[in-house]
C-alpha cells in the first residue's frame, strides 16, 4: 500500500501532469484505488515537509525514525510509551503512524522479540568451533526478581543475564554448565564478590580459581576507616568552630580573667593538634588504598619485572599489619571484623597473578616460539601493553601518573631492545599479547556497571520484563562499540555481525497508520 502510494505521489509531482486513469494505469491498480491514494494524500499535506514522507526515500527514512527511535527509546533507553507519543507528535509525525502509547508499546513488544530471534539466528549461523578461553565475572543483582549475571569481562559478552527465584549452588551450576556447553566455554577464572555458591561454582564446579573482586575487598577498608575517620574530622571541626567563637566572645574579658581566656586557647591549640592527626590518618587510610591498588598487578610497578603471588601476597600482609596500628591509634572498633574480612581474601586475591602466568606458559607450551621469542614478550612487549591499557583506563589522578610513568619507562625499553623492531611486525604475537592483558581481570566493575543500569532503568518505574532484559542483552552484546568500534560479540567470537537494528527493522513490515486517521487529520 505504501509503495503503491509513492507511486502516485511520483506521478503527480512530475512536470507532466497525469488523469487518475492514467495514474492507475503506470502504477497497476484500480482507477478507485490510485483516486483514494491521492485524496489520501493531500488529506496528508498538513505541513511543510509532508511531501517529504510521499516519496519512496522519505518513506524508508520514516520507517528508520520511527522504528528506531522505539529501540532506542523505549526497549534501550528506558522511556515511557506516552512521552515518546508525546515526541512523534511534536515532530508531527503522529498523522502519518500509529503513534499512541499502546501503539508504541505493542510495536516495541515486537522488536523486543525480534533481537531474541537475531541473536538464536547469530547463534546457529556461526557456532563456536574451537574453545573460546574466557575470564568469567558472575554476579546477582536484585530488582522485582533476582537477576543472575554471567559476563565474559574481557570482551564484555554477556552469557546470563535473567530472572530466578533461586541463587544455590545447584541453580548456578545448571545454568553455567548449559552456557558453557552451548558455546564450549572453557573458564580460566571466575571474578566475583564472596558468595559462597559463587565461590563454591569456580572451585568445585568448575575446578578453577576464584578471584575475590578487589572494588568489595577494598571496600572493607573503606567501611572500617574511611566512614570514621570522616566522622572523627568533621566532629572535630564543629568542635574548634564552637570554641574558636567563645575564644572571639572571651578576649574581650583578657584583662580581668586572664586565666580563662589562656584555658580557652589551650582547648583550641589541642583541638588544632587533634585534628591534625586525624588529617595525618586518613593520608596513611587513603595510601593503603592506594597501595592496595598498585600492588596487584602482574608487573612491578617500579623496576617491570614479573611479580608472583607470594611477592603480592606479602605485600598486602603489610598493609594489613598497617591498618592494625591504625586501628589501635584511634581506637577504631568493628563488629564485622572488617580488617580481618579484608586479610581473609588476600590469598585468593593474589593468586589472580600465578593464575594468569601459569595461562601465558600454557599457551608458550603450546607455541613453537624460541626462548628469545618468549623472553622478550614477557620482559618487553606484556609490560608495555598492560601499563598503557592501565593508564588509560583509570580515572584516579595519582593511580594515572604512577601507571603513565610505568607505561613511559616501559616503552623506552621496549624501543631500546635490539629485537623490537623484528617482532613488532608480527601482527599475531601483538593482538595475542594484547588480548592475554585483557584478560588480566582484578574486578568485576563491567558486571557491576551492567546491574547499575539495569536497575536505573528498573526504577524508572516501568520494571524490566523477561522479554525486554532479553532485548536489553542482545543490544549490549551485538550493537554497543567500545572506542575501538567493536562490539562484545565481535571481540570474543571474533567475526562480524549483521547490524541488529537493520535487522529487525527489516522485519517489523509497513509503518502502522494512526488509528483514527479522519480525526487525525482534521485535528
Amino acid at each position: 500500500m505504501r509503495t503503491h502510494s509513492c507511486a502516485v505521489y511520483s506521478i503527480m509531482s512530475g512536470v507532466v501532469k497525469a488523469s487518475i486513469r492514467k495514474i492507475a494505469k503506470i502504477v497497476g491498480i484500480s482507477k478507485s484505488s490510485a483516486h483514494r491514494s491521492m485524496q489520501s494524500i493531500k488529506k496528508r499535506d498538513l505541513h511543510p515537509e509532508s511531501h517529504l514522507w510521499e516519496t519512496t526515500e522519505g518513506a524508508k527514512w520514516l520507517s528508520l525514525l520511527y522504528f528506531g527511535a522505539i529501540i532506542f527509546f523505549v526497549i534501550y533507553g528506558g522511556i515511557g510509551a506516552e512521552r515518546l507519543s508525546r515526541f512523534f507528535a511534536f515532530i508531527r509525525i503522529n498523522h502519518r503512524v500509529a503513534s499512541s502509547p499502546s501503539k508504541i508499546r505493542e510495536v516495541a513488544d515486537k522488536a523486543s522479540g525480534l533481537l531474541g530471534e537475531y541473536q538464536q539466528e547469530q547463534e546457529t549461523q556461526h557456532p563456536v568451533d574451537t574453545p573460546l578461553k574466557i575470564v568469567g565475572g558472575v554476579d546477582e543483582t536484585y530488582f522485582d526478581l533476582m537477576i543472575l549475571v554471567l559476563m565474559d569481562l574481557s570482551s564484555g559478552y554477556i552469557f546470563l543475564e535473567e530472572e530466578s527465584d533461586d541463587k544455590s549452588y545447584v541453580t548456578w551450576l545448571d545454568l553455567v554448565k548449559n552456557i558453557s556447553n552451548k558455546f564450549n566455554l572453557q573458564f580460566k577464572y571466575f571474578v566475583s564478590d564472596r558468595a559462597k555458591q559463587l565461590i563454591k561454582l569456580a572451585t568445585h564446579g568448575f575446578e578453577t580459581s576464584s578471584i575475590p573482586d578487589l572494588f568489595h575487598a577494598s571496600n572493607e577498608l573503606v567501611k572500617l576507616f574511611g566512614l570514621k575517620l570522616k566522622r572523627m574530622k568533621k566532629k572535630l571541626e564543629n568542635k574548634f568552630f564552637k570554641d574558636l567563637i567563645a575564644l572571639v566572645f572571651l578576649y574581650e574579658l583578657r584583662q580581668e580573667h586572664p586565666q580563662i581566656v589562656w584555658w580557652q586557647t589551650q582547648i583550641i591549640m589541642s583541638l588544632q593538634t587533634e585534628q591534625i592527626k586525624v588529617d595525618n590518618g586518613i593520608s596513611k587510610y587513603k595510601e593503603m588504598l592506594h597501595q592496595v591498588s598498585i600492588f596487584l598487578h602482574p608487573f612491578d610497578i617500579e623496576n617491570l619485572s614479573p611479580v608472583t603471588s607470594a611477592t603480592i601476597e606479602a605485600l598486602l600482609l603489610i598493609i594489613v599489619q598497617e591498618g592494625e596500628k591504625l586501628k589501635e591509634e584511634f581506637n577504631i572498633s568493628s563488629k564485622k571484623n572488617h580488617l580481618k574480612k579484608f586479610k581473609k581474601q588476600i590469598k585468593d586475591m593474589a593468586s589472580l597473578i600465578d593464575t594468569w602466568w601459569f595461562w601465558i606458559n600454557e599457551y608458550f607450551q603450546d607455541s613453537d616460539y624460541d626462548d628469545e621469542l618468549k623472553n622478550w614478550i614477557v620482559r618487553y612487549l606484556l609490560p608495555f601493553l598492560y601499563w598503557q591499557k592501565q593508564a588509560a583506563k583509570t580515572k584516579s589522578p595519582d593511580l594515572k601518573e604512577a601507571y603513565q610513568h610505568a607505561a613511559n619507562q616501559a616503552q623506552t625499553e621496549l624501543n631500546g631492545n635490539p629485537h623490537s623492531h623484528e617482532y613488532l611486525e608480527k601482527n599475531d604475537i601483538v593482538s595475542w599479547a594484547k588480548w592475554m592483558i585483557s584478560n588480566f581481570q582484578r574486578t568485576s566493575s563491567a558486571v557491576e556497571g551492567r546491574n547499575g543500569w539495569l536497575s536505573q532503568m528498573n526504577h524508572n518505574g516501568r520494571g524490566i520484563s523477561p522479554k525486554r532484559l532479553k532485548a536489553q542483552t542482545v543490544l549490549h552484546n551485538y550493537y554497543l562499540k567500545r572506542e575501538d568500534g567493536t562490539t562484545a560479540a565481535e571481540r570474543l567470537f571474533h567475526q562480524k555481525f549483521p547490524d541488529p537494528l537493520e535487522w529487525v527493522i527489516d522485519r517489523m513490515g509497513d509503518l502502522p497508520l494512526p488509528r483514527n486517521r479522519s480525526c487525525a487529520i482534521t485535528s
